[in-house]
């Protein structure tokens, strides 16, 4: 496995059924056999995602969200700076530390997704993470309350026949793990980068050319599929 370097750009990318839906440019903290950490400042230039009409998806009806393709349109990340960790060992989700503008820790957030798979082309113009966004969330205050996110969204990508109800429990099985380690204050939940500062010297991430490159990711039903 060949790491990534750490100061240069990263793209994160939200992928199903081998279309991308959305693109998050990052910092490369570090990459290591200890997981990989991002940086993703506020105001970042992404790519969000879109309806088949060209509606941002949240405004969209549940009952009608996931009966259409998504694609992908310009967008900017706002309201936090964010932190993510890649775990090791391809766990069916990531963390994320949100910092408000004063950099100050505002919540861990756990999106479970999955496992990430990286990417470079061949000229190393372009490297990230491929993954697919499972719609459930977990988000976790500074005392470790946790509360779930989105579990409607699961169940109406289960109910369109977009996600696979098996999928869904292996979804809702990730998401409760994570709970647990959090309301017992393991790790990541142990206070681990809370603090984090990004470097002053580093170069703002932007999207590069190759973030619409073929998609790498497996999808979530595939990868059930090869592990009975």
């Amino acid at each position: 496995m060949s790491y990534f370097t750490p100061g240069r750009t990263a793209l994160v990318r939200h992928c199903r059924g081998g279309v991308v839906q959305a693109v998050r440019p990052c910092v490369v903290v570090s990459d290591d056999a200890d997981g990989t950490l991002l940086w993703l400042p506020k105001d970042t230039p992404t790519r969000t995602s879109l309806f088949a009409d060209g509606r941002p998806v949240r405004d969209v009806p549940l009952a009608e969200r996931f009966t259409r393709e998504w694609h992908t349109g310009p967008g900017v990340w706002t309201g936090t700076s964010a932190l993510e960790w890649i775990p090791p060992g391809a766990p069916w989700h990531t963390v994320y530390w949100f910092f408000d503008g004063d950099g100050r820790f505002r919540n861990w957030y756990v999106n479970v997704e999955t496992p990430p798979v990286r990417w470079a082309d061949a000229d190393s113009t372009a490297a990230g993470f491929d993954s697919d966004d499972l719609e459930l969330d977990v988000v976790i205050a500074p005392d470790r309350s946790c509360v779930l996110k989105d579990e409607d969204e699961l169940d109406a990508a289960v109910r369109a026949g977009d996600l696979s109800a098996r999928v869904g429990d292996r979804t809702r099985l990730e998401a409760s793990a994570a709970i647990d380690a959090a309301t017992a204050g393991r790790p990541p939940f142990d206070g681990w980068l809370t603090d984090f500062r990004p470097d002053p010297g580093w170069t703002p991430p932007g999207l590069l050319a190759g973030w619409d490159r073929p998609v790498v990711s497996r999808t979530a039903e595939d990868l059930l599929s090869r592990s009975l």
